[in-house]
């Protein structure tokens, strides 16, 4: 595990214990609610997964694509969280825009790295990852636990060194 995961698995882990505690699944927006984000689902180009935006002074703003799917919302949204929580208290404005391309998933930007990792420990909690892994439970039974998608669990599993 890479520094940058290190980090964003701790952040994300006690961003969970001081937002939202252990029920499954982990509800992403309840947690920006917490951190004074707002969460709103627009109509965003297709090619944009999701973004988040803060000027000085004002309050943090997370968008989310209306014709996504449940699941990838609620990934979206913990990975812009991820981005909030990287930069810190900083009175910098803050402005991502994540796309959905083949550079966005290959993992060479640091920043996001980081909220990926953030995303996938907020939504997927490695110690339940492992508990269910132990118990045999399938990938798609895991994906239901967690609400996430099929595709986004055996990514966990793999980082996590447990897929089958």
């Amino acid at each position: 595990m890479t520094d940058i995961v290190k980090q964003a698995s701790i952040a994300a882990e006690r961003a969970r214990y001081e937002h939202w505690g252990d029920k499954l699944p982990v509800d992403p927006a309840r947690i920006a609610d917490s951190l004074g984000i707002k969460v709103v689902e627009a109509y965003l180009d297709p090619d944009v997964a999701g973004a988040i935006q803060q000027n000085p002074g004002e309050q943090a703003i997370i968008y989310v694509s209306a014709a996504d799917h449940a699941n990838r919302k609620r990934f979206t949204c913990a990975h812009e969280i991820g981005h909030y929580v990287k930069r810190g208290d900083s009175s910098e404005a803050l402005g991502y825009i994540d796309y959905r391309d083949e550079a966005a998933s290959m993992g060479i930007d640091e920043d996001e790295r980081y909220a990926n990792a953030f995303a996938a420990a907020l939504l997927m909690p490695e110690r339940d990852v492992e508990r269910l892994h132990l118990l045999d439970a399938s990938e798609e039974e895991m994906a239901r636990r967690f609400g996430v998608s099929q595709v986004a669990m055996v990514n966990r599993l793999k980082n996590l060194n447990l897929y089958r």
